[in-house]
């Protein structure tokens, strides 16, 4: 008969079987070899207590409602293709009478809701990357990527080419090494992810208005990893040539809430980094000045391209009429516009993710690139880098 330490130790380890990240089988597996000691799991990972403590009973918690406990195992008394949905309990009142106690699972949804919510709160600061030399303090580039649709799926036979979530990953580190490669060693960047970053929002892979069926790729846990991933990555390599980056999380309408803990997830990140300034306006239109120019960003789904220079106009007048020069950046269709009114240069960015099935079957083709626009603060745009997706 197993020893009671044996028994203990098989239920921790049948714990990783709810594990939804990397990160938190890393985490179960240093509470265990910790002899179950949050304290000690917690310094051997450098991360809060508060947050080995949370995700262990998080675990533990998925384990009860399959009726799986330290002490009870009820999974032994369901039929095959039978689950757990719920628990009853009979007990007694204060007064003595007998009730019946009855509960139900928590939605995978508040699950996934709360574990996303965790795991940006447990992160500890990036490790500082050291400034460059020399740079040009007179220039801003802006690095733009927009509709980038990581999670998206797409057949070479039926669209053209060939995406998936590896693809997707390896495209965009080496179109940012080119576009840094390319561009001006600029005392200050612009991080502008300009929405659409993630192709779904949650659990199901559908749009979040309109509940649309999406050519996904992968699991929503390994797509939210890969993304946080990437984009950590491009601000650390962006840190390397620029002596400060100011990042944008543009809300999109693949993305609403994602855009929303992207945001919370970079300012996280990068909170005690000085050199280091993240956008964190809930308003999905935003702004920011170099000298004597303007730029404005929105992702394109609550305003048409004609209509941005009014609409920035009556949210940033003030902004806007102390610029000599004013760009606004869009995309949301996926292809290059550009149109000038009122004064102001309004630019569609293209993409560089590839079409998927719906994409291919009802809109044009389009060239897809992604670009970096330096700005001088005395006379505006300067020079400008284009890209195009590589694999290698």
């Amino acid at each position: 008969m197993p020893s009671s330490k044996d028994h203990l130790l098989e239920f921790h380890k049948s714990l990783e079987a709810y594990c939804r990240t990397n990160r938190q089988a890393q985490l179960l597996n240093s509470y265990i070899d910790k002899n179950y000691s949050s304290k000690y799991a917690a310094q051997d990972l450098g991360v809060d207590e508060r947050y080995v403590r949370r995700v262990i009973a998080q675990l533990k918690r998925l384990s009860a409602e399959d009726g799986i406990t330290p002490s009870f195992d009820a999974s032994r008394f369901v039929d095959a293709g039978q689950k757990i949905k719920g628990k009853s309990t009979l007990t007694k009142d204060d007064e003595g009478n007998i009730v019946w106690i009855k509960t139900t699972a928590k939605a995978a949804a508040e699950d996934l809701a709360e574990s996303v919510s965790d795991t940006v709160a447990s992160l500890t600061p990036w490790p500082k990357v050291a400034k460059p030399k020399t740079t040009e303090n007179k220039l801003c580039t802006l690095y733009t990527i927009t509709d980038y649709h990581i999670g998206a799926y797409s057949w070479a036979r039926e669209t053209g080419d060939d995406w998936d979530i590896s693809i997707a990953q390896k495209v965009l580190i080496n179109a940012v090494n080119d576009l840094i490669n390319g561009s001006p060693k600029s005392s200050q960047a612009v991080l502008c992810q300009l929405g659409d970053f993630l192709h779904w929002d949650g659990l199901l892979a559908v749009t979040p208005t309109a509940k649309n069926v999406l050519d996904a790729d992968g699991r929503f846990e390994k797509l939210t990893e890969i993304a946080t991933e990437c984009c950590i990555n491009i601000v650390n390599l962006l840190l390397q040539s620029h002596d400060k980056v100011h990042v944008i999380m543009a809300e999109g309408n693949h993305d609403l809430a994602a855009s929303v803990w992207l945001r919370l997830l970079m300012k996280q990140v990068f909170g005690k980094n000085k050199r280091v300034t993240v956008e964190d306006s809930p308003f999905p239109y935003y702004k920011f000045s170099w000298g004597n120019s303007f730029l404005g960003f929105h992702h394109g789904h609550l305003s048409r391209i004609n209509k941005m220079p009014a609409k920035f106009y009556s949210e940033f007048a003030r902004d806007m009429g102390q610029s000599a020069y004013r760009y606004l950046h869009t995309g949301h269709l996926h292809h290059k516009e550009v149109v000038e009114d009122a004064g102001v240069v309004v630019e569609r960015h293209p993409t560089l993710s590839a079409r998927d099935a719906h994409g291919s079957r009802g809109f044009s083709n389009s060239i897809r690139a992604a670009q970096s626009i330096t700005y001088d603060k005395d006379y505006g745009e300067v020079s400008r880098t284009v890209v195009y997706p590589r694999i290698k």
